[in-house]
């Protein structure tokens, strides 16, 4: 006969009945009634993520996607066009600049090679790489990153952020010494890209949380997946 309860409906009489006639052994939380092996599984964490539900990578590869196409990528390239003006600026001035700052045109370079790779090959491939399933216009399975990579990911926009980080001292550095800069020009352009790159670095260590806490999430389901 239809009992007119639906798998859902089960688990949740099933759960208040738990509350008055509790298993040994086993806990309930919310809709679900788990058993814990150890002190710290993090299995309330776990189901609170919902981890290895449909849509979580999604959600992820969502706001991913949406850090780099509407704030990293942007300010990366922001940061490219006032490296070229400002190294422009560095160029017509190295007639007046001492001697400790014609190596800096060099660190300029250095930079902006970095940025450009990062900008166009990095950003680029990861917005690819983490197309959310149900958007992917490729006609194969999209494949689910795995923790490894997530984590390589990290190490990469990391790395990155320390390199802005390193410029933007430097750029500081010579900054205070602007009474040796020709001119108020010369200072003006150092100081927009030294909020340029700030900028850029925020969006960037944004990204960063977003792939650690992903990894993390990751990282948890599989050691909850070992334990149960």
């Amino acid at each position: 006969m239809f009992s007119g309860l639906t798998p859902t409906s089960r688990q949740r009489k099933f759960c208040e009945g738990f509350l008055f006639f509790p298993i040994r052994h086993l806990r309930k939380y919310g809709n679900h009634i788990f058993r814990q092996y150890g002190r710290h599984a993090g299995v309330k964490a776990l189901l609170d993520m919902q981890l290895g539900m449909p849509g979580n990578n999604d959600r992820y590869a969502e706001e991913i996607q949406r850090c780099i196409a509407e704030k990293a990528a942007p300010e990366t390239a922001q940061v490219l066009v006032k490296l070229e003006e400002f190294y422009t600026q560095v160029q017509a001035a190295a007639g007046n600049l001492p001697g400790l700052y014609l190596d800096f045109s060099d660190l300029i370079i250095h930079f902006y090679r970095e940025a450009s790779i990062y900008h166009n090959v990095i950003l680029r491939n990861m917005k690819q790489e983490l197309q959310p399933a149900g958007k992917s216009k490729k006609r194969e399975p999209v494949v689910e990153p795995g923790q490894e990579h997530i984590s390589k990911l990290y190490r990469v926009v990391k790395e990155f952020v320390l390199q802005s980080k390193s410029m933007l001292s430097v750029l500081e550095d010579v900054a205070r010494k602007e009474n040796y800069l020709p001119g108020e020009q010369y200072l003006r352009q150092m100081m927009e890209l030294m909020s340029n790159i700030r900028q850029m670095n925020h969006h960037q260590q944004h990204l960063c949380q977003l792939l650690k806490k992903w990894g993390a999430d990751k990282n948890l389901h599989m050691q909850q997946t070992y334990y149960n």
